[in-house]
């Protein structure tokens, strides 16, 4: 199968990349100016820089078997209310037009548990949009627009919701890497009580997902990724230190709780079990791996509750 990644230098799509190659056919597409670092050591992968304004009519040309969507602007908790989040739903409805117009035999947009807003009981694949921010809010019309553009045409449609995933090449903002690189400099790490239940997903077992939603035609719509198995984020949290040696470096209650903060993340991946998806890679392993890049040592295999040992030529850090 022929697939095409836009946003493919992010953590999500490289690891798609890195995942998909080993079976697929799989082209990149980056922008020109794009740091490409994360794609680095993926076999087989073709990287195509284009500019953006081209990708539908790089589409229209390539007409490949499938295209997957990574590709966002303000992921990060700063641009969520960002105006220019609105921004992206039309770049998005250009390419589906693109995709449904070459015959793509499916398209993979990327959601997030953004659109549902604060939810206590478990996140079902039919809850409600309920969106609070402006982010959650461009990706429900995102979805919404994609749904209407592809309605009746022979490409299938899946949106992939993604809850927390983590592993090595993690942008460093995000709370696993900044715990990390915090204790690793041996300073202490300011943090809320750390309540919140928390599905924490890798990379590897994220692009399972993607791969398994590519080859199966059963299914479309929307599918939630994320890790059912979920954990106390303050236990999570120790659990890192204590692989560091750094478990009194941690500052517990030290910020407040953001006022739109989810204290609970537990969902229900139905369309994934149902076709014999599930996580292979435990938290533990997944950290001592995270760990290991952060730190530029080698990467050991992959260990994972499957049996299997995967080993991944991983990009250096930066």
């Amino acid at each position: 199968m022929r697939v095409v990644v836009t946003g493919a230098s992010g953590f999500l799509g490289s690891w798609i990349c890195r995942v998909l190659a080993t079976k697929h056919e799989v082209v990149a597409l980056v922008r020109p100016t794009s740091d490409g670092y994360r794609l680095s050591g993926i076999e087989k992968l073709e990287i195509a820089p284009v500019e953006n304004s081209e990708w539908a009519a790089f589409i229209a040309s390539e007409k490949p078997d499938a295209l997957i969507l990574t590709d966002w602007w303000g992921v990060g908790n700063h641009d969520r209310n960002d105006e220019h989040q609105f921004d992206n739903i039309a770049r998005m409805e250009h390419l589906a037009k693109a995709a449904r117009d070459a015959g793509v035999g499916i398209l993979i947009g990327v959601g997030s548990q953004a659109e549902l807003g604060p939810v206590s009981d478990g996140i079902t694949e039919d809850l409600p949009d309920n969106p609070t921010t402006k982010y959650g809010a461009a990706k429900v019309a995102t979805r919404k627009a994609m749904e209407e553009i592809l309605e009746g045409s022979p490409t299938r449609f899946a949106w992939m919701r993604i809850f927390s995933t983590y592993g090595p090449s993690d942008t460093d903002t995000w709370l696993i890497p900044q715990l990390i690189d915090t204790l690793t400099k041996g300073e202490v790490m300011e943090l809320t009580k750390g309540e919140q239940e928390w599905s924490y997903l890798h990379a590897f077992d994220l692009a399972r997902a993607f791969q398994a939603v590519l080859e199966h035609v059963s299914i479309s719509g929307i599918v939630n990724v994320g890790n059912p198995h979920t954990v106390n984020l303050k236990n999570a949290i120790g659990l890192i230190a204590h692989q560091l040696g750094a478990g009194g470096l941690l500052n517990f209650g030290a910020l407040p709780y953001r006022p739109d903060q989810v204290m609970k993340l537990e969902p229900a991946c139905e369309s994934l079990t149902a076709i014999g998806w599930k996580p292979v890679v435990s938290f533990a392993d997944g950290i001592k791996q995270t760990i290991q890049w952060r730190h530029r040592e080698q990467v050991e295999p992959l260990h994972c509750e499957d049996g299997q040992e995967v080993v991944f030529n991983l990009p250096s850090r930066r």
